[in-house]
């Protein structure tokens, strides 16, 4: 009893602290350039180092159908050369000055990161407006890249059961939005891929209209301002470009699947379709998936590899897009446990979840863990940056990495079961079974769809 009162007095000091880092939070600057770049600044003092990231609203998404991974292949050909920038010279000329520099891809978006002393502001500004619609695209780049992009597929996917899983998940989740396959891309798409093609895309997309430059640390937002419009504010404006992905139709009835690949532990994956990224909801969903599949003190976790001994590893995430995504559980066996065990010991933790409220100190466990996560996020400046930056594109909200922790802290066990009965039914899961091949089998699939219940 003595450890649950201090426990309890220890999750509400947590919540209350984090709720007040929150409104504490630096000030978020935010301005636009007449040719539609978004200016994000935010200063801060604690260190010498500035970070400077542009992020594009184009990600896998955006491509045209045929062409899977030619955003991803962007990450990539962004590094091998513009006008007056020879090849690798981008990331080279940042280390000189004592930098980093990476890039990411993503369904809706991708991210272009240098973190300089703030001397070498005004030169990674610079860099980074020059390849915003300088960019040389040639067929020597364009198959160098495609190599790479399709090298990172085999390491992340085919060599990964989770990554296979993952992405026949998503296959089966998805029947028409292009989320069906994943950022990372398509080996087959890939090899089709042309110089007109990534042109055509880099005209559409590179634009400082459809572009959110993001610059955090130490430096004043003057000076952000001055040269912002310097080297960006030249750059011509381009047509509105297109964000138009097919809207995925609703899900009535359960989808199942089960395939055999040369895997050596099987993977259950459950997805649920879940609201956009600006839906409020998204707050109830990621405290929901806290309690359920967040970590080792999960239910998920508890039930299926601490009591029951099922499942080897369990947890789950909410993938937030731009557009409807989903609420994703999984579980990793041994081929010798009693698959049908797993199967019913999930599906009743759900159940439990979407007809009982949770327990209050539960609850805030969960709402504490979250929002020392959102406070975490922001203590590095590249950190902060790369979460204004996909807020920006995934909930139209850049202010999000500061109002989160307090939104986290006002979610109710009312509103989690609220959300776990509404999106937690069985009509609206996708559950991909991966099990290891027969030795000298073919891969095979086979389907199975359930009625509604």
């Amino acid at each position: 009893m003595r450890s649950m009162i201090l426990a309890t007095l220890l999750a509400s000091t947590l919540a209350s602290a984090a709720t007040t880092r929150d409104k504490n939070a630096p000030q978020m600057k935010q301005w636009d350039l007449p040719n539609g770049l978004k200016v994000i600044f935010v200063a801060d003092h604690k260190a010498p180092v500035v970070t400077v990231q542009v992020f594009y609203h184009a990600g896998g998404k955006d491509e045209p159908a045929g062409k899977r991974g030619m955003a991803h292949m962007f990450e990539h050909m962004m590094f091998k050369g513009s006008t007056h920038v020879p090849p690798e010279e981008h990331a080279r000329f940042i280390q000189l000055v004592g930098g980093e520099n990476n890039a990411f891809t993503q369904d809706d978006t991708t991210g272009y990161h240098d973190t300089v002393p703030p001397s070498a502001l005004e030169f990674t500004m610079k860099l980074e407006a020059e390849r915003m619609r300088n960019l040389k695209l040639t067929q020597k780049t364009i198959d160098s890249e495609r190599q790479v992009v399709e090298e990172e597929l085999r390491l992340r996917v085919e060599n990964s059961p989770i990554g296979k899983a993952l992405k026949e998940e998503l296959a089966l989740a998805y029947t028409t939005h292009p989320y069906r396959i994943s950022a990372a891309g398509d080996k087959k798409d890939l090899d089709t891929v042309t110089p007109a093609d990534c042109q055509k895309f880099y005209d559409e997309y590179y634009r400082p209209n459809n572009a959110a430059l993001v610059v955090v640390g130490d430096t004043e937002e003057a000076t952000v301002r001055s040269l912002a419009q310097k080297y960006f504010g030249p750059l011509e404006k381009g047509p509105t470009p297109r964000h138009d992905a097919p809207q995925e139709p609703e899900q009535v009835d359960m989808r199942s699947k089960t395939v055999e690949m040369p895997v050596q532990l099987p993977v259950i994956i459950g997805g649920y379709h879940i609201p956009k990224g600006d839906s409020p909801d998204l707050f109830a969903l990621e405290v929901l998936q806290q309690i359920l599949a967040g970590g080792e003190s999960s239910r998920l976790h508890q039930r299926l590899v601490r009591k029951d001994k099922t499942a080897v590893a369990a947890g789950g995430f909410v993938y937030a897009h731009e557009d409807p995504g989903l609420f994703l559980t999984f579980a990793l066996y041994l081929p010798s446990m009693d698959v049908e065990k797993l199967k019913a010991a999930l599906d009743e933790e759900i159940g439990k979840i979407a007809s009982q409220k949770v327990d209050p100190h539960e609850l805030q466990k969960a709402k504490n863990q979250l929002a020392a996560r959102a406070v975490y996020q922001r203590e590095r400046v590249s950190g902060l940056a790369s979460n204004i930056g996909v807020d920006w594109v995934v909930s139209h909200d850049p202010s999000r990495p500061f109002t989160s922790a307090a939104k986290f802290d006002a979610v109710t066990a009312d509103d989690v079961l609220r959300v776990a009965k509404k999106y937690l039914v069985k009509t609206n899961l996708s559950m991909l079974t991966l099990v290891p091949a027969k030795a000298g089998a073919a891969p095979a699939a086979s389907n199975t769809t359930g009625g509604k219940k």
